[in-house]
Parts: structure tokens; sequence; C-alpha cells
């Protein structure tokens, strides 16, 4: 299984990025971030949906989605492998949110808590739970 993750806005500070290319790294060609310029949600949602790779599916972060806990994510993401599912588009709105377009079109939306997050923590957080599912299920001791 490979991961996309489509953010809006970029990264532009050294020490975040070393961070996040830290967990990137530790799971070598298993994540892909695409970053897009911020503008309405409305244009937000179309660049994402229109990046999508063919046959993923397209996995919205946003604070109204079902709380998840690692475990859960472990689950999605099994399940999503039984069907034979490539690649997990991982979306990233920007300050507003995303847009009901792209939650209709979801095929699943979670949420990291019910507070707002900035893109670069709601970033790293999904970044290092992707990590530790590669962990969970290659029985690597990170998660105990």
């Amino acid at each position: 299984m490979k991961y996309k993750i489509s953010c809006i806005g970029k990264i532009s500070r050294e020490e975040e990025n070393k961070i996040i290319s830290r967990y990137k790294n530790r799971i070598r060609n298993k994540i892909i971030i695409n970053e897009y310029p911020k503008s309405n949600k409305e244009k937000e949602a179309e660049i994402i949906l229109k990046s999508a790779p063919k046959g993923s599916k397209l996995i919205v972060l946003d604070k109204q989605g079902g709380l998840t806990s690692t475990e859960q994510l472990v689950k999605i993401i099994k399940f999503y492998e039984m069907e034979n599912i490539k690649i997990l588009n991982f979306a990233i709105g920007g300050a507003q949110g995303h847009g009901l377009e792209i939650k209709n079109r979801a095929d699943k939306i979670i949420s990291f808590g019910k507070m707002t997050w900035s893109h670069i923590i709601a970033r790293l957080m999904l970044i290092e739970q992707l990590y530790r599912v590669e962990c969970i299920l290659n029985n690597h001791p990170y998660h105990k």
C-alpha cells in the first residue's frame, strides 16, 4: 500500500520539513506528499480531486470526521488492502477546512480530535500515524 498526502499549503520552515522527512524516509517509497496552493475551499477541493491517483481511495482529515484510533486506522488500511486498493489519498485542507464537495466525495472522513490543528501539525500527526501503522503491520516494536 502506498500513501499520498494531499496538502493545501506549503511547509517552508526547515525544522518542520526535517521532522516530516524523517518519518517519510523511515517508510521508504510508501509516502508521496503533494502540496497545493491556498485558495478557496471549492478550488482546493477541485485540485485535490483532480490530482487523485486512479483507483485510489480518498480519506479526508476533518475535525467533523469520526474520531479514529491508531488501531482503527490499521483496520481501515487492512480493509483497503484486502480490497486490492494500491493507494490511499489523505487530504489535509487549508485554513478554511474542507468544503462539502470533497467531504461528499470522500470514501472516509477521519479526525485527530475536535480541536483545530494547523496543516503542519496535521501533516506531522498523519505521517507519524502512517509510520506507526506500518510498524504494527510489520510487527516492529515502535508501537509498544
